[in-house]
């Protein structure tokens, strides 16, 4: 730095070009390039994003009504069609240019923070609620009820209770339970010898873990003899014009009315109807405690998923690896046309 004094006796300092190199001066021009606004995007935003979820959503509530579950992919893939299209058209400041690098990456986004691991937080939920039952008294998870009333009632929907049934139409519960049990048994033991998972399923299961317990043949035997006694007794019941405990008063009028000039083995059957529809009710009933533990898993992970998805895997790991196939890609496009 040199410096050259003047007539007042003031120096005046001259600064060397490398030092003036060092200086950053901020141009107007490069403020007005840089402050282009970012356009909105609805489709990260509620109430346009839950339409993501509508899957999800579905999913939690397949145990109650499987029609639903399927018909809620609709809007879902209809909502992740239009988000690729959106960025495939036009860049984040809203500039028509349209790119298949930035579909590639929102699709992966979409997969990944809409399909994939929402639905394995649903399926988390669920399997968590079902394991937490088995808490209670039976010691049995909601499924293993729900599957031995369905082996009870596809039973007695066979007619297998017919081989233990007397000529009043009475059924001798201790003959028909051992029956069961031997069934019973065949069952848990093919499924310990043929026992498959899914690579879904071994993640769900790797996440519920801590709350699993297998269940003790003793405990769903007599599961099994609580469901059997149960059906049996209300079908008696209604067969001796008594109103079982569960059913409504207008339900048993209705019955009575209607099986009152028609042959015992039709009454039989309609007695049946009855039983089997008042159990599968029961079963609703553990169907709603699982789709709110689905529900309620959905609502606690769906915002970290996004940040995960976001800031995590495609920033990190998706992002930079379509970037570089899409650089490699226009090189050897350049090659080609020189």
């Amino acid at each position: 730095m040199t410096f050259i004094g003047n007539s007042f006796g003031k120096k005046n300092y001259y600064l060397s070009q490398e030092q003036l190199n060092k200086i950053n001066f901020k141009s107007t021009e490069a403020d007005v390039s840089t402050s282009k606004e970012k356009r909105r995007d609805i489709y990260s935003e509620m109430p346009i994003r839950a339409l993501g979820y509508t899957n999800e959503l579905g999913e939690a509530i397949r145990p109650l009504s499987p029609l639903l579950a399927n018909l809620s992919w609709l809007p879902a893939i209809g909502y992740i069609s239009a988000d690729i299209a959106d960025k495939y058209r036009q860049d984040e400041f809203s500039e028509k240019d349209p790119s298949k690098s930035r579909a590639s990456k929102q699709l992966v986004t979409q997969l990944l923070a809409s399909v994939f691991l929402p639905t394995i937080a649903v399926k988390a939920g669920q399997g968590i609620t079902n394991s937490v039952a088995m808490i209670s008294k039976t010691g049995l998870s909601l499924n293993h009820k729900e599957k031995i009333s369905d082996m009870v009632l596809n039973s007695m929907k066979r007619g297998e209770h017919k081989k233990y049934t007397d000529n009043e139409g009475k059924i001798d519960k201790v003959l028909y339970k051992d029956a069961l049990s031997e069934k019973m048994d065949e069952i848990l033991k093919h499924r310990k010898t043929h026992k498959k998972q899914s690579p879904v399923m071994a993640v769900i299961n790797f996440i519920k873990k801590p709350f699993i317990r297998k269940p003790s043949e003793k405990n769903i035997k007599n599961y099994m003899n609580n469901v059997v006694d149960r059906l049996i007794d209300e079908r008696q019941q209604l067969l001796d014009g008594v109103k079982p405990e569960k059913m409504s008063e207008k339900g048993f009028n209705r019955f009575i009315k209607n099986s009152k000039d028609v042959l015992p083995k039709e009454k039989q059957s309609m007695a049946f109807d009855i039983v089997r529809k008042m159990e599968k009710s029961r079963m609703f009933n553990n169907r709603i405690l699982k789709s709110v533990g689905g529900l309620f898993a959905l609502s606690l992970m769906a915002k970290p998923i996004d940040r995960f998805v976001e800031h995590v895997i495609m920033k990190h790991f998706v992002s930079p690896q379509i970037d570089n196939i899409s650089e490699l890609y226009r090189k050897q496009k350049a090659v080609r046309k020189a």
